[in-house]
C-alpha cells in the first residue's frame, strides 16, 4: 500500500479527481507553491515541510490527504492554515488554482491577512472558510455551468466585500452562509435563497453587520433556517446591525423563532455602531445583572482578551476566558473556556492535558464610548456532569448541554488609565494579566484607573479540594505603602493594596439571575508588589480558613494596548 500511495502522489490533482492529469494542468504541488509565494510563506507561523523537495505534499503543514479505498488513489482532503500569518493578495490565477483546479474537500484560510479580490466562487469544496481577511470588492457570481457540491459551508465573514449578493447565488445549495461584517448593501434575498435549496437538514445564514436595508417579507421564508428552540445549536439567522424593517407581525415572529441570541432580535436591529479601539479596555456589566460582568483588555497585538465572571446554573461561581477575534466595530469569542483546578496549584491535569471545556460564545458590538451590545450563548455544561478524565475535546462535550441565549446592553464600569492621551496615570504600565508560572491556570487581571486606584480580579479555584472555580474582586490603591494586613517588604517596586477582597456567591446564571441573591463575602486582604513592569510578588491573608495566607511570585501574562503619547 505504501508503494501505491507514493506512486500516486505526483499525479492526483483533487479530492474528486475532477480532471485527469495532463501536461497543461498544473499539479497540486504547483498550486500550493503558488499559495506559499503569494502569501509570504517564509514568514508563516508554521510552514513545516513546505517547498522541501524531499517532503511529500501530504506531509506539509496544514495538508491532509487520505486514501480512497474504492480506487486506491491518494486524495487531497484538506488545506487548513487558519491564523497562520498568511499575508498577500489573492490573484485570479491563485483563486482558480485553489478553487477549481485542485479543490480540497476542506479549505480553511481564516484569520490571516489575505487581500485582493475573490475572482472565482469555490463551489467544488464542501467547507470554505476565508473569514477574517482583507478580501474586498464584489462577490463573484456563480457559474451556472459549473458543478457544485451540496450542503456547502461558505464562510466569508469579516472581510471588505461590498455591493450585492449576486442573483446567481440563489441557485446555490448551501448548508451555511456567513457574510457577516462586510459592506454589502443589496441582494439579501439571494442569500436567503442560497440556503433554501438543500435536500436535508436545517440551514444557517448570517448577514449581521452589513449595510443592507429593505423590508423583510414572506420571500425570506423559503429558507429552512434552524429554530432557536431546536436542540442546543442556537438560531440559524442573524440580521443584526442592518436597516431591515419587517412587513408584519407574522414575519417578526418567524424571525424571532430563528434568530441567534434568542427571540429579542429587535434589540440589535437598525442600531448605529462605533469603532472598537483600545478605549474599550476595562470592565463592563448590565445593571439588571449586577454581580456578574466581564473584564476586557485589547492587547498590544490588537486581539481582545476576555474574562467573563458569573455563576453557573447551580449557583456556583464560574469564570471563562479566551483571546478572541476583533473587527472594526465588534469583538467576538467563538468559545470561552471553563477550567478545573485547585487554589494555589492551578490547573488540574490528566497527564499533560489541563481539564477545560467550552462554556460560552460571546460577541460585543460597540454602540458608543460607554455602551456595548452583547450577545451571549451559554452552555450549561454542569448538566453533563463533572469534567471527565481524560479531558474531552472542547468542541465535543460529553452530552448536548442546554443552551441559554440572550441579548443585553452593557455599560462601562471602569476605564483603563493610558488608553488615550487624556487619561494618563502614573502606574498605568501595571495593567494587564498576571500569573504564577508554578500555578498556571489561575491568576489576576489588574486594571489601573486614571485616579491611581486599581481594580483587581483574582480568578482561581476553591480551596476545599472540589476543583470548582472561584473568583474574587476588589479596588485598591497603587503606589501608596500598605496600611493594614501583611506589610509588604521594603522594595524599590510599586505596591498595590486591596484592603477588602470580596467573593460574590449565591446567584444563578441566565433568566433566573437576581441581583438580590448575590452575597458578597469579605474574603480578606491582598497585596501586590510590582518589582518592574513584568514581574512582582503577591501576598494575601484570607478570613476564610480554607484559603489561609501566603505569598508567591507573579509574571506578566498579557499587556493591554495603551496610547503612545509624548
Amino acid at each position: 500500500m505504501n508503494k501505491l500511495i507514493a506512486s500516486c502522489l505526483t499525479s492526483i490533482l483533487s479530492l474528486a479527481l475532477l480532471q485527469p492529469a495532463s501536461a497543461e494542468t498544473p499539479s497540486q504541488r504547483e498550486a500550493l507553491e503558488a499559495l506559499y509565494h503569494a502569501t509570504n510563506g517564509d514568514n508563516w507561523h508554521h510552514n513545516d515541510g513546505w517547498l522541501d523537495p524531499e517532503v511529500d505534499v501530504c506531509d506539509w503543514y496544514g495538508i491532509t490527504c487520505r486514501v480512497d479505498h474504492a480506487t486506491g488513489s491518494l486524495r487531497f482532503e484538506a488545506l487548513e492554515l487558519p491564523d497562520n500569518n498568511l499575508a498577500g493578495e489573492m490573484s485570479e490565477e491563485l483563486t482558480w488554482l485553489l478553487f477549481t483546479n485542485v479543490p480540497p474537500a476542506r479549505l480553511d484560510l481564516a484569520d490571516n491577512d489575505i487581500g485582493g479580490t475573490l475572482h472565482h466562487l469555490p463551489t467544488l469544496t464542501s467547507h470554505v472558510d476565508l473569514s477574517g481577511n482583507r478580501l474586498a470588492g464584489a462577490l463573484p457570481a456563480a457559474d451556472p455551468d459549473s458543478d457544485t457540491v451540496d450542503d456547502q459551508h461558505l464562510l466569508l465573514a469579516r472581510n471588505q466585500f461590498e455591493g450585492a449578493v449576486p442573483e446567481s447565488w440563489s441557485e446555490l445549495k448551501l448548508r451555511k452562509l456567513d457574510l457577516a461584517d462586510n459592506r454589502l448593501e443589496t441582494g439579501f434575498l439571494n442569500a436567503f435563497r442560497a440556503v433554501s435549496n438543500g435536500f436535508r437538514g436545517t440551514r444557517y445564514l448570517d448577514l449581521a453587520g452589513n449595510r443592507f436595508s429593505g423590508e423583510l417579507t414572506d420571500d425570506i421564508k423559503v429558507a429552512n433556517l434552524n429554530r432557536n428552540d431546536s436542540g442546543n445549536t442556537g438560531g440559524g439567522l442573524r440580521i443584526c446591525f442592518n436597516e431591515f424593517t419587517l412587513a408584519n407581525e407574522e414575519i417578526a415572529q418567524w424571525v424571532a423563532e430563528r434568530h441567534a441570541g434568542g427571540p429579542d432580535f429587535e434589540q440589535c436591529l437598525g442600531r448605529e455602531r462605533s469603532d472598537m479601539d483600545a478605549t474599550v479596555s476595562g470592565s463592563w456589566f448590565n445593571p439588571e445583572f449586577d454581580g456578574e460582568g466581564v473584564a476586557l483588555q485589547v492587547l498590544d497585538n490588537g486581539a481582545p482578551l476576555l474574562y467573563s465572571f458569573s455563576f453557573d446554573r447551580q449557583g456556583r461561581q464560574q469564570w471563562g476566558f479566551e483571546v478572541g477575534q476583533a473587527g472594526q466595530q465588534f469583538v467576538q469569542w467563538p468559545m470561552l473556556l471553563e477550567t478545573r483546578g485547585d487554589f494555589g496549584q492551578g490547573f488540574r491535569f490528566d497527564g499533560d492535558d489541563p481539564l477545560m471545556r467550552a462554556m460560552t460564545r460571546m460577541r460585543f458590538d460597540r454602540l458608543d464610548e460607554d455602551s456595548l451590545h452583547v450577545e451571549r450563548n451559554y452552555y450549561d455544561q454542569a448538566a453533563c456532569g463533572p469534567l471527565p478524565s481524560p479531558p474531552p475535546d472542547p468542541m465535543t462535550p460529553p452530552c448536548p448541554p442546554p443552551l441559554y441565549a440572550d441579548r443585553l446592553d452593557y455599560q462601562r464600569l471602569t476605564e483603563l488609565a493610558g488608553t488615550t492621551c487624556d487619561n494618563q496615570g502614573d502606574f498605568q504600565q501595571y495593567s494587564g494579566a498576571w500569573y504564577n508560572p508554578e500555578a498556571a491556570g489561575e491568576g489576576f487581571i489588574v486594571e489601573v484607573l486614571p485616579d491611581d486606584r486599581a481594580l483587581v480580579y483574582w480568578f482561581t479555584y476553591s480551596a476545599d479540594g472540589s476543583g470548582e472555580q472561584a473568583w474574587m474582586t476588589g479596588v485598591g490603591r497603587i503606589g501608596i505603602p500598605p496600611t493594614i494586613g501583611i506589610n509588604l517588604p521594603p522594595a524599590s517596586g510599586t505596591p498595590l493594596e486591596v484592603e477588602t477582597l470580596w467573593q460574590p456567591i449565591g446567584a444563578t446564571y441566565g433568566p433566573d439571575f437576581d441581583p438580590a441573591d448575590v452575597e458578597r463575602i469579605d474574603w480578606g486582604w491582598l497585596g501586590i508588589q510590582f518589582d518592574d513592569t513584568d514581574s512582582g510578588h503577591v501576598y494575601f491573608e484570607s478570613h476564610l480558613e480554607d484559603f489561609g495566607s501566603g505569598d508567591f511570585p507573579i509574571e506578566r501574562l498579557a499587556r493591554p494596548r495603551l496610547a503612545e503619547c509624548e
